[in-house]
């Protein structure tokens, strides 16, 4: 009979509703992590030493790699609202706090790293207003990994691996572009204009 099947369904849902409010997870640990090592990211990248830069660019590249971990695990369980609000402000604030020095540095070009904090901020507001409703897309979530190693290159490589990052960021730049414009889709139906059928 339905009806159980329905009772059963009715039983995993306010579970996973349950599950979902959680704040003291692994993934998100690893985040809040990845938060705090922000400005420290920042403040070794202004310092402008070959040794500070050094130290910024492991620590961005542990960071990235928290982000990737954080991912494997909450995939393997229940997302909690509190990730799914965090993760991409960890990641935008990262991605973004370390382009805008490069760029005051000369190291990435001004024009690309506006129109990426722009979008940045602008996926932001749509994240908090829909609250996590709109799934990062796989176009997306490569670009961001592109972007991430392209900066990581520029950081720490010298002569043809700075230059390779130099080209992974436009690469991973036109991806981005691409994520926006399908973000800008969901949010366009999430708000309610679907046109007529």
């Amino acid at each position: 009979m339905p009806q159980p099947r329905n009772e059963e369904r009715s039983s995993r849902a306010r579970l996973s509703n349950r599950l979902e409010d959680r704040v003291l997870t692994v993934p998100n640990a690893l985040t809040l992590l990845r938060l705090l090592a922000v400005p420290v990211v920042l403040a070794l990248l202004l310092t402008r030493t070959d040794a500070t830069d050094m130290a910024a660019g492991v620590l961005f590249v542990l960071a990235a790699l928290t982000d990737l971990l954080d991912g494997v695990i909450a995939r393997r369980t229940i997302p909690t609202r509190l990730g799914t609000l965090l993760d991409p402000v960890a990641d935008r604030l990262m991605l973004s706090g370390v382009a805008i020095v490069l760029a005051v540095r000369g190291l990435l070009p001004v024009w690309t790293v506006a129109i990426l904090v722009g979008r940045d901020l602008l996926a932001l507001v749509g994240g908090l207003a829909f609250g996590g409703r709109i799934r990062v897309s796989p176009v997306g979530k490569a670009a961001t990994a592109v972007l991430m190693a392209a900066v990581a290159f520029v950081i720490l490589g010298e002569g043809n691996l700075e230059m390779t990052g130099g080209i992974m960021f436009y690469a991973g730049f036109a991806l981005s572009l691409a994520a926006a414009l399908g973000y800008a889709g969901k949010v366009w139906r999430a708000s309610g204009h679907r046109g007529e059928r």
